[in-house]
């Protein structure tokens, strides 16, 4: 409800129509290819872990809360599918974090044992946000939406994983103190235009700032054009 809110928000300020939106997770197979073959749009949310066994270490699953072996099959064949056919496609948290492990990544499976702080616990009044800065280390655009290098700020952030492997496929763009990437986008851009994954939520976050709104809008915007 909160990605419908928050990308619902963004479509009606633009004067775009109303969006529709499709729940793949619990979704039969046949649905699920009817809903995909009428989408122009992916968005990938937050959620459990990912299974380590996805990336190659098992048995770190000793170190992750609670794993949806379930769910990572769905975004599995919807990540297939964004690159299939080129669908634009935004991934916010675990969303990240999946579209690192599909391309061939990995993961810390606990950030505190890789050294990093900060990323979950809450701040005062709010037990499950937790604020920290991020910085853009490396400019792009999608259409008219510029992520640049002047870019930084503080942004609601809830994981105790994040990317240690870089996949292949992506560049990092995005990062948090003390170097943890926070954001991660596909090099091909003529197969996947719009293939775009933050460690923060932007619809937790402060509206109307590029790397909140400004990143709905990209997407929209890559949707729009097909």
């Amino acid at each position: 409800k909160k990605y419908r809110k928050w990308l619902g928000r963004i479509a009606e300020d633009e004067g775009l129509p109303p969006l529709r939106f499709f729940q793949a997770y619990g979704a039969d197979s046949t649905a699920l290819a009817e809903a995909l073959d009428a989408s122009v749009a992916v968005v990938l949310t937050g959620g459990e872990d990912i299974h380590p066994g996805r990336y190659g270490q098992a048995a770190d699953t000793v170190r992750c809360g609670r794993i949806d072996e379930g769910r990572d099959r769905v975004e599995h064949l919807l990540l297939d599918r964004v690159m299939q056919g080129g669908l634009p496609c935004l991934g916010v948290c675990r969303g990240l974090q999946f579209m690192n492990v599909h391309g061939g990544g990995s993961l810390h499976p606990h950030l505190p044992d890789a050294g990093y702080q900060g990323h979950r616990g809450g701040h005062d009044g709010h037990t499950t946000d937790t604020l920290h800065l991020v910085e853009v280390t490396s400019s792009w655009s999608s259409g008219d939406v510029a992520f640049t290098t002047d870019l930084s700020g503080t942004y609601v952030s809830h994981h105790h994983q994040g990317v240690d492997r870089l996949a292949p496929g992506y560049r990092a763009w995005a990062q948090a103190p003390g170097g943890l990437i926070e954001g991660i986008r596909y090099r091909d851009t003529l197969a996947v235009p719009f293939l775009v994954g933050v460690q923060w939520h932007p619809g937790r976050s402060r509206s109307g700032e590029v790397l909140t709104d400004g990143l709905g809008l990209a997407l929209l915007r890559a949707a729009a054009q097909r």
